[in-house]
């Protein structure tokens, strides 16, 4: 039997050595791209998220639509995705009627609190929802190891 091939048409193989690796390539475009002042891009494997800060509503508005433009060139340019499903913004301040942020004219829905990279962060920044989220897995997991154990 010869050598045999699979004709790879978009992304990379699933669970492949040189996946991250080709990732890493491709994100660090948008990583090193030049950003406005106030604006930073985290990033942990395919997961992004922006942190803009400003004083006033029209300026984190204004920050806001400067990122989402860059990060979209360069979601098109690298025949990317973005699942509009999980994408959404947690305004963290005082104001009452804060910013409304847009992606291409398609409304971003505001949350109170997010989960990230495991962590439930809410917009009063308080620990209450991520120990409430931990203690909810973990009677979960206490539930289930309950009815794998049995009575004994």
């Amino acid at each position: 039997m010869g050598p045999s091939s699979w004709p790879q048409t978009r992304g990379c193989a699933q669970g492949s050595c040189s996946g991250p690796a080709f990732w890493n390539l491709v994100a660090d475009n948008i990583l090193n791209a030049d950003w406005p002042p106030d604006v930073h891009l985290q990033a942990f494997a395919d997961d992004f998220a922006f942190v803009i800060s400003h004083r006033t509503k029209k300026g984190v508005q204004e920050l806001a639509e400067k990122a989402i433009q860059i990060f979209s060139n360069w979601v098109t340019s690298n025949k990317l995705e973005i699942s509009f499903d999980k994408t959404n913004y947690m305004y963290i301040g005082k104001l009452v009627n804060p910013a409304r942020i847009k992606w291409n004219n398609v409304r971003i829905q505001k949350v109170w609190s997010l989960k990230y990279l495991g962590v439930v962060i809410d917009s009063t920044l308080s620990w209450v929802p991520h120990i409430i989220d931990r203690g909810t897995k973990s009677l979960d997991h206490y539930h289930q190891l309950q009815r794998i154990a049995g009575k004994n």
